[in-house]
């Protein structure tokens, strides 16, 4: 009789060696939000190895992480939610490749062309930022105007907005010190002396107290993610404008800063990006608005104007 071969007890499953991804995740010290996005972006895979009956880490391969590809590819998913998949999944794996549960291979993104998401025009910029009659409207009307003028100001991420408070505002300075973002480092965001007003105004009206979140819901509590999108989404239909999309005033932000001629560099840190590289994808998006004015500070073009002028004379 041929021996037939049986799997080692001892050999975890991929779903066990996930749990120890995570854990050494929470080693690591990531934020609680990136830990659950990895729970989330890969949903997708453990759904595709279920399918393909694959449960060990012996069986995974870099075949296997191609035909998940194909296979996201078949769900009509977007080009650059699968990239967002492979990241997460990628960093799962190079985690079982160093912890040697897997031969070591290289895990590639796929190629997107970049989508340039529409930014608000400055017609519904006029919308969007017109004052409210302070003294009828509500709470609610209130905070979602002032919010939406504070993301047009700054630029910065939902997950910011939402965790920000009032002992977060250095209003001498004109400041907002910033210590709840994508990166974890401390960051500040400058105001303008107009939104400065407009806060403290907010401030005083609601009787708001240097511990109380500055977009709070009406109970005082922090707004939750949806609750934020959807409270925008309608004010955005109130004032007549159609699009929504929480991060779609980081692009209008990022647009504006680089169509008046902006350093690359300051808007680096007026994004609070890690890297240079994810800076560049909006001087990328928004290029053509380079050419706005460019005539005023063409040297060429002011040296002709000059010698025309003296030709004349």
């Amino acid at each position: 009789m041929r021996k037939r071969f049986t799997r080692s007890n001892n050999e975890k499953t991929i779903k066990e060696v996930f749990e120890d991804f995570q854990f050494h995740n929470k080693l690591k010290n990531l934020a609680p939000r990136t830990i659950s996005s990895y729970d989330k972006n890969t949903i997708h895979f453990f759904n595709f190895l279920e399918k393909q009956n694959i449960n060990y880490c012996s069986e995974l391969d870099k075949d296997v992480v191609n035909d998940f590809i194909l296979y996201l590819h078949e769900l009509n998913i977007k080009d650059v939610s699968i990239n967002t998949y492979l990241r997460h999944v990628r960093a799962f794996l190079y985690y079982c490749m160093n912890e040697e549960y897997i031969n070591s291979f290289k895990i590639h993104l796929i190629k997107t062309n970049e989508e340039q998401k529409a930014p608000y025009t400055e017609d519904e910029i006029k919308r969007l930022l017109s004052s409210p009659n302070f003294r009828k409207c509500g709470f609610v009307e209130w905070r979602n105007w002032l919010m939406v003028a504070y993301m047009l100001e700054t630029g910065n991420r939902l997950n910011t907005v939402i965790n920000l408070k009032i002992e977060n505002i250095d209003f001498d300075n004109g400041l907002i010190i910033l210590t709840s973002n994508k990166n974890r480092q401390i960051n500040y965001s400058p105001l303008s002396n107009v939104m400065i007003k407009n806060i403290q105004r907010f401030i005083e009206t609601w009787g708001l107290q240097e511990d109380d979140y500055l977009f709070p819901s009406e109970t005082g509590e922090k707004m939750k993610t949806r609750a934020v999108q959807s409270s925008i989404s309608k004010y955005n239909h109130s004032r007549g404008v159609t699009k929504t999309g929480i991060h779609r005033f980081r692009h209008t932000f990022a647009k504006n800063y680089i169509s008046k001629g902006g350093n690359p560099l300051v808007l680096q840190k007026l994004l609070h990006h890690s890297t240079l590289n994810i800076t560049q994808k909006y001087v990328r998006l928004y290029s053509n608005d380079l050419k706005n004015g460019f005539s005023d500070i063409s040297i060429v073009e002011n040296m002709t104007k000059n010698q025309s002028f003296k030709r004349k004379r």
